[in-house]
């Protein structure tokens, strides 16, 4: 069987992270900066949630639902 090719994408917004998104794409921080740029603002009550890009990992035959991040308050950019 031949090996899973890992792809990258980015995603940005500023509203909470949809984390519902995680597993509807199949797909994980990239790097741990990515993980801590999804739940940083979570601990910020009451602070305003700046504009973040995070990179995100996926299996090859995996492609992010740009409509879903949409309707989540993100987008997708390349």
């Amino acid at each position: 069987m031949p090996s899973a090719i890992i792809k990258q994408f980015v995603v940005e917004g500023a509203t909470d992270f949809p984390f519902a998104m995680l597993t509807a794409d199949e797909c994980w921080p990239a790097r741990a900066a990515d993980a801590a740029a999804i739940v940083a603002h979570q601990f910020n009550a009451g602070g305003a949630t700046p504009h973040r890009k995070i990179i995100l990992a996926t299996i090859a035959k995996y492609a992010p639902n740009r409509q879903r991040w949409i309707a989540a308050g993100w987008r997708v950019i390349d």
